[in-house]
């Protein structure tokens, strides 16, 4: 089943990277959709064949057909729901639809200062789901199959390391890591959006687990798959620019901790930058020039900034008042460590913080696509804190070698876990749960780490205890995630009746009712596209818009709100026939 897994998810990222490549050499941006996705998956299955021979296509092959079934399956199940993100509306939506449309990043600016301006790798391999379902919000189903691709990888890593060590019942224990690292609250807030910071977490997440298999078990598949992680990634957020080289750089140093001590330091360290780290450093540099010339290359050319518009700008008025004047690892503190709020309104409310397991029946339905203020959810700083704790435990019993017996691989992954929480406190915009969602892979791979000992004693009793706390607080969180998103797809269903329910008018006014910070420039002038966005899903639902410059609530028969910063309006008829 291990290899199965491994073998099946791999061709997944394998296909993804391909995919994402090939369409960078299209004369459009976007053309031929079942030409460049079979292709993809020709070349997955030559690269199985050559690494696993003849019996690793079969799961290949398998794994493909299930990632797009989930897709497809999905995309029909949502088909009518409304995205209840803002930005999807905003910027996503137009960039997806418009490479689908045929607009080559490469070769012309957007409008869209947003489209214009940020990675688009994501929103490309996007452009093909809705193509091949032909449902315009079909975009958000890609995360849905690439959750399902990094479940099965770890469960067959887990399922791995648990077999290994002999432990009872390795099904329904790596059955329940790798449902837990999946689903963070960040990938489960963004399921029914078009964001991409749940994305970023699934490919890092599976950066990491494929560093270490290859560490593990060297293994050219794992290091392969890896490489397409990081072109993934680079090309999903800008932030993966500063996550990739830590991830790479943690799995550098789990490859070092875990091996033979009585080699030489510089020895080990030489070989794996000859044989791995090189190869790492070129997809890297590969996925921002080549993958990601637009808009790594085109920022610098025609703005002279690698990131653009610049974080300072993004961030005015994002911020909690109490947060503003912090040093940014006292930031991280607060995001922790501090209750589970509304995210959207006020935005500069002070955060709050608390006792870690202490928690209010409200924190449960809060969570959302944009989560903020304790986004991990109400139990998260209590796993956090136990994860460590039950490391801590089993390493200090491991120093009784007369009754434990210790892995290095624990001492490794504790490694790894540390190098994902410092990356993660030392980001900008550490309170910003969405903006450092490998905290939560960090704290699941401490709680793991009790797994590599073995003997009965105090000690180990308290390590796995505090791993079973770790493990029922994170269950927590994904319950308050789940009911978040939850509610979220009720308020995307009541959207969508209200939509439905405006056919009966002969038009519909739709207008913008806030302006961002941001400001056009020299090539993009606009900074939101969703009117144009909702004409084309009304247009689709057999609905009559008109995009108005000005609200006036005294002309409106009727009127309403719509998810990014829109207000819709059934003009009056007289003054409809005045504006004829």
């Amino acid at each position: 089943m291990t290899r199965f897994a491994n073998i099946g998810a791999s061709s997944i990222f394998l296909f993804l990277a391909f995919l994402l490549t090939l369409s960078r050499l299209a004369p459009t941006g976007y053309s031929s959709p079942v030409l460049f996705v079979l292709v993809s998956i020709l070349l997955v299955l030559i690269v199985i064949f050559a690494l696993k021979g003849k019996s690793g296509l079969s799961p290949a092959l398998f794994a493909v057909v299930v990632f797009f079934s989930i897709i497809f399956v999905w995309s029909l199940a949502t088909r009518s729901l409304f995205d209840p993100g803002y930005d999807g509306y905003s910027y996503h939506l137009s960039a997806i639809w418009d490479i689908g449309s045929g607009w080559n990043p490469f070769l012309s600016p957007h409008n869209n200062i947003w489209v214009d301006s940020y990675p688009n790798g994501y929103w490309t391999l996007q452009s093909y789901v809705v193509a091949l379902t032909g449902i315009l919000m079909s975009g958000q189903a890609l995360s849905s199959g690439l959750t399902a691709a990094v479940a099965l990888l770890a469960y067959g890593f887990f399922l791995g390391v648990l077999t290994k060590q002999e432990r009872q019942f390795p099904h329904i224990q790596a059955l329940l890591f790798a449902g837990i690292t999946v689903a963070n609250p960040v990938v489960f807030g963004q399921l029914m959006t078009h964001y991409v910071d749940g994305p970023l977490y699934l490919f890092g997440t599976a950066l990491v687990l494929f560093l270490v298999m290859d560490a593990t078990s060297p293994n050219r598949l794992a290091r392969w798959s890896a490489i397409c992680c990081i072109i993934l990634m680079v090309n999903t957020k800008t932030a993966a620019l500063y996550y990739t080289p830590l991830i790479v750089f943690g799995g550098f140093v789990f490859d070092i901790v875990r091996q033979n001590a009585d080699e030489t330091i510089f020895r080990r360290v030489f070989y794996w930058i000859g044989k791995k780290g090189f190869l790492f450093g070129f997809a890297f540099i590969l996925g921002v020039i080549f993958v990601g010339y637009k808009p790594y290359v085109t920022n610098v050319v025609d703005h002279g900034e690698l990131l653009y518009p610049s974080v300072d700008r993004i961030m005015d008025g994002n911020s909690p008042s109490n947060v503003i004047p912090l040093p940014v690892p006292l930031k991280f503190v607060y995001g922790i460590f501090s209750r589970t709020e509304d995210s959207s309104y006020p935005i500069d409310a002070p955060v709050e913080l608390k006792i870690p397991g202490a928690f209010s029946l409200s924190e449960f339905k809060l969570l959302q696509f944009d989560t903020r203020r304790g986004g991990f959810g109400p139990f998260f700083s209590l796993a956090l804190v136990a994860s460590i704790l039950a490391y801590l435990g089993s390493r200090q019993a491991a120093r009784n070698k007369s009754l434990y017996s210790w892995r290095r691989e624990g001492d490794a992954m504790a490694a790894f876990a540390a190098i994902l929480f410092v990356s993660s406190m030392f980001f900008p915009e550490s309170w910003w749960a969405r903006y450092i969602p490998f905290i939560w892979l960090s704290a699941v791979m401490f709680a793991a780490t009790p797994i590599f000992l073995t003997g009965k004693g105090i000690l180990s009793l308290f390590a796995r205890v505090m791993s079973i706390i770790a493990l029922l607080s994170f269950i927590g969180c994904v319950l308050a995630g789940t009911i978040g998103s939850a509610r979220q797809m009720f308020h995307g269903y009541k959207q969508s009746v209200a939509v439905d329910n405006l056919k009966d008018y002969p038009v519909i006014e739709l207008s913008y009712y806030w302006d961002s910070v941001i400001k056009g420039d020299s090539q993009s002038n606009s900074q939101s596209d969703a009117a144009e966005i909702y004409t084309q899903l009304f247009e689709s639902r057999g609905i009559r818009t008109e995009i108005v410059e000005n609200y006036v609530k005294s002309r409106c028969e009727d009127d309403g709100y719509l998810f990014g910063g829109i207000i819709w309006c059934s003009p009056k008829k007289s003054a409809q026939k005045a504006s004829e």
